[in-house]
């Protein structure tokens, strides 16, 4: 709970204009009961608007479907910090889990990367499904996809 600046009792946030203890005007530091308007009007055709284009859930199952392990359809949503760590997990998975997998396996080397290839990419083919059905997907932006 927030304290009074003056007397330093603990107050409500709804006492930002009066301390109810000492009487104090504004006893909460950085708040303001000032208003803002949120229901102002947007002109659509200004230069920000013209550009925006909205991501949709069919191009981002897509992406992962042909371009997973890559981390395309995450860049494609605007994390880029993402799509880099998934580019790297689909790497170290295909590579690491590959040649571990290519040393134990009679079968061969070739054997033990293709099978850790495959794996990955019904990884990405999941989780581009899963972001086709999930209704409430947001891209960086704050924006649900289409």
């Amino acid at each position: 709970m927030p304290v009074c600046k003056h007397c330093g009792s603990r107050i409500t946030r709804f006492d930002k204009d009066i301390c109810p203890v000492c009487g104090e005007k504004a006893p909460l530091e950085g708040v303001s009961s000032e208003t803002v308007e949120i229901t102002s009007n947007f002109n659509l055709n200004e230069e920000e608007f013209k550009t925006f284009r909205p991501c949709t859930r069919f191009k981002v199952f897509l992406l992962f479907v042909l371009l997973g392990w890559t981390g395309v359809p995450i860049f494609y949503m605007r994390y880029k910090l993402q799509a880099v760590l998934w580019l790297l997990i689909n790497l170290v998975l295909i590579g690491g889990v590959g040649a571990v997998l290519a040393f134990l396996s009679p079968l061969g080397i070739l054997w033990g990367f293709l099978s850790t290839a495959i794996a990955a990419y019904f990884i990405n083919i999941c989780v581009g499904i899963f972001s086709y059905l999930k209704r409430n997907l947001k891209d960086n932006r704050g924006e649900f996809l289409r």
